[in-house]
């Protein structure tokens, strides 16, 4: 089978179900694993150029969240596959249905079993005074964190500020933030990896009054683990409840 994927989240399922080999086109984004760098790129997640798939000839198309508006009219080769998780049943559904799109059910059963052992595992271990947590994906405007987000805190073993599960990120403000009083603040922001700046959070009008900010209590982990509804979110929930562990022991 040729395979293209469109989003680093669906190359890493790819990659994690055996079918790396088969993968032959990929966005500028998949950078994971290695090997996804050495396929041929199609522009971004956003925007591709359907002459460069045609050219390719593949079997399935995988897209997540966003269809390219390039390819809303494609009617070239390949079968279209669209994922669009917005909780963690919807991540591990998503491993499933491109298991079977790829011929690989039992590898893709396995990848889902292995995840929600690692997150009940997690679970078990979250520490047992909860803080309130606000995680920020987006930093222009400041954006809370939604979808399947706020039950990454849970997991991990925090309360998240505002719990909007299977809701899309909505704009944080500051004195909603103030009321609320987040006793940690978790930034990871979507397709900024750059290294963490506090005096960046500290210089936004009106950030500097609040209490997480004061005291520091402010952490950055790397986006494509927690924003990548993939096989490697369970890594970024267990760096999640490393930092909530340590933040609490501060407290």
């Amino acid at each position: 089978m040729r395979i293209v994927s469109l989003s680093p989240s669906s190359t890493e399922i790819l990659f994690a179900l055996g079918a790396g080999d088969e993968v032959i086109g990929v966005t500028q984004y998949c950078d994971y694993p290695s090997n996804a760098l050495r396929r041929q790129q199609l522009g971004s997640w956003l925007h591709v150029q359907p002459s460069l798939i045609e050219a390719l000839k593949p079997d399935l198309i995988v897209t997540t969240t966003h269809i390219p508006s390039e390819l809303r009219m494609y009617d070239g080769h390949g079968q279209l596959l669209h994922l669009e998780p917005t909780t963690l049943a919807g991540v591990l559904e998503s491993v499933l249905m491109v298991g079977r799109a790829v011929g690989r059910t039992q590898a893709a059963e396995d990848v889902v079993q292995a995840m929600q052992r690692d997150l009940e595992d997690i679970r078990r271990l979250a520490p047992r005074q909860k803080l309130l947590v606000y995680c920020e994906a987006f930093s222009t405007p400041p954006m809370h964190a939604g979808y399947w987000i706020p039950e990454c805190i849970e997991i991990a073993g925090g309360t998240p500020v505002g719990g909007f599960h299977a809701n899309p990120s909505t704009p944080a403000s500051v004195d909603a933030l103030r009321v609320a009083d987040p006793d940690l603040m978790v930034f990871h922001w979507c397709g900024r990896d750059e290294v963490f700046d506090a005096e960046h959070i500290r210089n936004r009008p009106g950030w500097s009054e609040l209490r997480a900010v004061q005291t520091n209590a402010l952490a950055f982990l790397p986006e494509n683990l927690l924003n990548r509804p993939g096989p490697r979110l369970v890594d970024g929930v267990r760096q999640l409840q490393a930092v909530l562990t340590h933040h609490q022991q501060l407290q």
